[in-house]
């Protein structure tokens, strides 16, 4: 809107009629309004383009944009014209953050060429060379030791030559980490520039990164300052660390150690940092500890057509002796076996591993047996490869008194149990990524003597967006030698069937079955799982599966003997304990002996 202000009253004009005033103000008002300038076009409707910019850039550049993002926001060919230029230096900067250092761009209006007379925005850019940095050097702006690192290079750093801003920040980052690994916990970046240098032989566009730094003297690991250690020991807390007093600071050895610190399982926060240098370049270890609750006590259900109701209980205790100890008592019931079982692991960090001892007692009702047993055991274990790969070795003793519709008989058994396991799960109770596999020998000898292998491996992958799917599957194998199959007790022989192998099958029920009816149980066992998940809702899961076994009397495995094939499907509640589990489970061919269904419930994945 234009405001014509009217030209003052003349004095000598105010006694004319007022006819004359109106037609001579009239007259003025008409010569005002041609000799104004016109108004600029509405721009309500336009057209706007990017054009020159490089294609893995374009829908960048748009986000950036204010009239790619506010559209039909600008009334006027003015305000268009505004917004298009800062668009065009916000993707000028755009550009040269991607490391077209030489890019330039520039706003050009005009009409469209539709019919509809749209006002036409175009952003032309020019990006010119994208240039590579084939040096990152480092410029030091305090006073340190003379033969203090001086570039990537002599960092051990192999930085990439990409040139956008993106990159040059995570490459200043990993200098400073490697500075701080390198004995300068006090480094510190201060600013990063780009220089462009002349094209090398080939013509390709170069520049080097400039990192001005401040590395901080040199220090060596002091000593430890632990708070908040009430019932912890400061000597385990020393025994956990991966450096001696005096030692080169190492940052990686400060990480390493407060993941040792989380891992202890005792502690509610954890927090390392160094402290302040002292005079003679010592800088101490602030360790900040919150420790947890020493007792934690859980409870669980369960149900199946195979094995009843069951429930689970335990209590255990954690930092017992004040260097990380856990002693744990669980009991198990259902009504086909009960056991009770006390455990107690010892972490030595220096190892690392754990010395482990445990007792227990187990009472089993099936179709083969009915057994009561008593058992001790201890061994060691050790961990490699960041706690992934274990390796354990132990002694046992059990007793048990078995009684099967042909005997009645109580023997004694000396084991050594030895075990390899590979285990990156995330979550024992969830199963949501990573795999587990084990191999496990253990030699008995007492009322007979055989030895018997175990080998399994279980593993899921996710797919999808936001892991809508999942494949799962699994595999078992077992094996005893060294006696025949009737010197082998039936609690010790190997059987199959039921929810936590074959599912469709009732407990023990996979295999070979006597005049009765019972299972006998094998020397050697087969087993294998596929399962298929689909999240339907945020926290529910459907599940499709297939579980398959074979037991043989036969030491060797017989890939190619009968096998029993269960099949079936369920649902998941994904609940903050745990996946609450439904399975519902058909046998194929299907035996008179068995059900025509099974039905599982319980807490946890399957595998």
């Amino acid at each position: 809107m234009f405001k014509i202000n009217p030209p003052p009253i003349d004095a000598k004009a105010s006694n004319k009629p007022a006819s004359v005033r109106r037609r001579r103000a009239a007259a003025l008002a008409a010569t005002a309004l041609a000799s104004a300038p016109a108004p600029l076009a509405a721009a309500e409707n336009y057209e706007f383009r990017i054009e020159g910019a490089p294609a893995e850039l374009a829908e960048r550049l748009a986000q950036i944009s204010q009239l790619a993002l506010e559209k039909r926001r600008y009334p006027t060919a003015a305000a268009v014209r505004r917004a298009g230029q800062q668009d065009a230096r916000a993707i000028e900067n755009a550009l040269r953050s991607s490391g077209y250092y030489r890019a330039s761009a520039r706003l050009e209006l005009g009409e469209s060429d539709e019919p509809d007379g749209k006002l036409s925005a175009t952003v032309r850019a020019d990006p010119g060379p994208l240039f590579a940095i084939n040096e990152h050097i480092v410029v030091f702006l305090d006073d340190g030791p003379e033969d203090r690192p001086r570039g990537a290079g002599a960092l051990g750093l192999d930085l990439a030559p990409d040139s956008s801003g993106a990159a040059l920040a995570a490459a200043g980052t990993r200098l400073i980490e490697a500075y701080w690994n390198a004995g300068y916990p006090q480094a510190r970046s201060v600013s990063r520039r780009v220089e462009v240098l002349p094209p090398d032989e080939t013509g390709a566009a170069r520049a080097r990164a400039i990192y001005e730094v401040e590395s901080g003297p040199r220090a060596r690991f002091g000593e430890l300052e632990v708070s908040g250690a009430r019932r912890t020991s400061e000597t385990f807390l020393g025994k956990l660390t991966e450096w001696r007093e005096g030692e080169l600071f190492d940052r990686a050895k400060l990480i390493a150690y407060q993941d040792r610190l989380i891992a202890t399982n005792i502690f509610e926060s954890v927090d390392v940092a160094p402290g302040v240098l002292d005079e003679g370049g010592a800088a101490p270890v602030i360790v900040d500890l919150e420790e947890r609750k020493p007792r934690t006590f859980g409870v669980g259900v369960s149900f199946s057509t195979v094995e009843g109701l069951g429930g689970r209980l335990f209590l255990e205790y954690r930092n017992v002796l004040g260097a990380g100890e856990t002693a744990r008592f669980d009991i198990a019931a259902t009504e086909i076996a009960q056991e009770a079982q006390l455990t107690f692991n010892k972490p030595f960090p220096r190892l690392p591993g754990e010395a482990f001892a445990s007792v227990g007692f187990t009472n089993e009702t099936t179709a083969a047996f009915d057994a009561r047993t008593v058992s001790a055991s201890a061994g060691l274990a050790k961990r490699w490869l960041d706690g992934r790969l274990q390796t354990r070795a132990g002694l046992g003793f059990e007793t048990t008194r078995l009684e099967t519709a042909d005997t009645d008989e109580r023997n004694y058994f000396v084991s050594l149990p030895l075990s390899v396991i590979w285990d990156n799960e995330d979550d024992p109770l969830a199963l949501t990524r990573g795999a587990r596999a084990s191999v496990s020998l253990t030699p008995f000898v007492g009322s007979a003597a055989f030895t018997q292998v175990d080998i399994a491996a279980r593993s899921r992958r996710n797919f999808g967006e936001n892991d809508k799917y999942t494949f799962a599957g699994r595999i078992r194998l077992g094996s005893v030698f060294g006696a025949s199959f009737e010197n082998i007790p039936q609690n010790r022989r190997l059987f199959s069937g039921g929810g936590s192998s074959v599912r469709g099958f009732d407990f023990q029920a996979v295999g070979p079955l006597d005049d009765d009816g019972a299972p006998t149980g094998g020397r050697s066992v087969i087993e294998a799982a596929l399962e298929a998940r689909m999240k339907v809702a945020a926290n529910i899961q459907a599940a499709a599966f297939i579980d398959a076994g074979s037991v043989s009397e036969r030491a060797a495995w017989d890939f190619g003997g009968d096998y029993f094939v269960g099949v079936g499907g369920g649902a998941r509640y994904l609940s903050p304990i745990g996946p609450l589990r439904v399975d519902f489970a058909l046998p194929l061919e299907r035996r008179s002996s068995d059900r025509a269904w099974q039905l599982y419930i319980s807490i946890g994945q399957p595998f």
